[in-house]
């Protein structure tokens, strides 16, 4: 866990990005992003400097984990939840601030606030904005979770040294996105992207896109896979460890679980919020990708995959349901 103190920076270009951004329709179904879009031009005028934090979650390697049969969940994600994880870090190390300073008025952000967290953590020196939108320590790679606070007082020990460096015409990002949700370099069409796809998306995932999220059930970590940066990194240690049971589970095994056995498996990790019904929609199309028609065609007959309307509308779009399969 790191952090730093600065000045309220100039994000005048991040926003004017971010507001075309919007209004291409990148956002998807994610219309919370407008909503808040006010509060991101500017910092309240009470905010006379920003603690920015950041958390390493990178402490597995992925080599060899995807196999057949068994499905994949963000690193991020096979742990504590990095919300409820970072508030508790950031609260401590405001309390150790208002010993210092008294009178000290704050506002903790992680991830759940109007606040342009990534351009932020740029402005702290704590790495660039990498092709595939994500912060990128050039030593370090970009498995980090940001949060930090609004003060109401100049406690800012550096301006940060921002980092110039970028992708430098590397494409890789880019190019083994499956769903080919980087548009461009620094261009994300969340609509696509397998993260959305799988997390915030609440309706049936169109059958071109399910066939691409290859194993991923919940968020995904391919674009960061791919990155040089992120190969060369080494592993870390991290504000909290990964479960091991959530490592790589098999299809069948999820597939199995009632809602009583889901929030047991996901208890405490950001995988809960997305919900049983939404969760198991992913691992169907996990399932599909792999082949198991039967399997699914036998769960839904069985009336196991008849309990939610979510799962019947996505298995009539993959096709499970317009015959029987005997392979």
């Amino acid at each position: 866990m790191e952090f730093r103190i600065i000045p309220p920076p100039d994000l005048s270009k991040e926003i004017a990005f971010y507001e075309k951004w919007l209004e291409i329709g990148y956002n998807g179904e994610m219309e919370y992003l407008k909503r808040g879009l006010e509060k991101r031009r500017t910092f309240p005028e009470w905010v006379k400097s920003i603690l920015v934090v950041r958390a390493s979650y990178n402490d597995i390697n992925w080599d060899g984990v995807e196999v057949e049969g068994k499905v994949m969940i963000s690193k991020y994600a096979i742990r504590v939840d990095y919300h409820r994880v970072l508030k508790t870090h950031i609260s401590e190390i405001l309390s150790e601030l208002e010993s210092k300073h008294k009178s000290i008025a704050y506002k903790i952000f992680v991830d759940s606030s109007p606040v342009l967290e990534k351009p932020i953590a740029k402005n702290a020196g704590f790495g660039f904005i990498g092709y595939n939108t994500l912060l990128l320590d050039p030593e370090r790679g970009s498995y980090f979770n940001l949060g930090g606070a609004f003060l109401s007082v100049d406690l800012s020990d550096s301006i940060g040294n921002i980092d110039t460096t970028s992708c430098l015409g590397c494409n890789l990002c880019i190019e083994s996105c499956p769903t080919k949700a980087l548009v461009e370099p620094g261009v994300l069409d969340a609509s696509k992207c397998i993260s959305y796809l799988t997390v915030e998306y609440k309706g049936v995932i169109p059958k071109d896109l399910a066939v691409r999220m290859q194993s991923w059930v919940f968020g995904c970590d391919v674009c960061q896979e791919a990155c040089p940066l992120n190969k060369k990194a080494k592993l870390t240690g991290v504000h909290s460890p990964y479960k091991e049971e959530l490592v790589a589970p098999s299809v069948e095994y999820l597939l199995s679980l009632d809602e009583e056995g889901f929030r047991r498996l996901f208890d405490d990790t950001p995988v809960l919020r997305t919900g049983y019904a939404r969760f198991l929609r992913n691992v169907i199309v996990a399932a599909f990708n792999f082949g198991y028609y039967n399997l699914l065609y036998n769960m839904y007959n069985s009336g196991k995959l008849q309990k939610e309307r979510l799962w019947t509308l996505q298995l009539k779009e993959l096709g499970v349901l317009n015959e029987h399969r005997e392979h």
